[in-house]
């Protein structure tokens, strides 16, 4: 499944660059081999001088010109995303939600969502900063190396070595007890390597 179009950036005054990182993530991890960006303003090819105007059942969708749309946050953000991504094999991936506690479902799809390759890698999307996931069944005897990505400015913070429980079960380190939560209140990228 490649997804060629979702909610462009800016429509509707809505779809934000949030959201387009949430699409993005929530795509590619659950096996998408694409994702498509758009913005509101590129797809009709508004001008400054001379927007689109109406849609043919009467209503205007935006005057942003195309000049001023594709450089929108989300365009740039997706950009880091892909660049991340590239740093691993990430055509092996599979979706692997049992990976995380909570996980994303159909009724709750602002739970985290996670894939990767087995004995490999792990990422780990939280689209929202309260509460910090649970990675589940790491493998026995693989040793893995963990941190964060910000899929805001692209900048990524060691966490430090996976100490998993006797179930293979670990909780990323990160806020202050009793308060797991991310550094800053955004969505989150936590990914896991194999220590070679």
């Amino acid at each position: 499944v490649l997804v060629g179009e979702v909610c462009y950036e800016g429509i509707g005054e809505a779809c934000r660059q949030e959201v387009q990182r949430l699409m993005f993530w929530a795509s590619v991890l659950n096996g998408s081999c694409g994702h498509t960006y758009g913005a509101n303003g590129v797809w009709q090819v508004n001008t400054k001088g001379k927007p689109y105007g109406p849609s043919p059942h009467g209503m205007s969708y935006g005057n942003v010109a195309w000049e001023d749309a594709y450089q929108l946050p989300g365009s740039g953000q997706l950009g880091l995303a892909k660049k991340f991504l590239e740093r691993f094999e990430w055509w092996r991936f599979e979706p692997h939600p049992e990976w995380v506690k909570p996980a994303w479902t159909k009724e709750n799809p602002c739970a985290p969502y996670a894939a990767g390759i087995p004995g490999e890698a792990r990422v780990v999307y939280s689209p929202l900063p309260w509460g910090v996931p649970e990675v589940r069944g790491l493998e026995i005897g693989v040793r893995y190396k963990s941190a964060l990505f910000n899929p805001v400015n692209g900048e990524i913070t060691d966490i430090g070595p996976v100490n998993a429980d006797e179930n293979g079960d670990w909780v990323p380190p990160l806020g202050n007890d009793p308060w797991r939560v991310m550094p800053v209140f955004q969505d989150w990228v936590i990914f896991l390597e194999r220590i070679r």
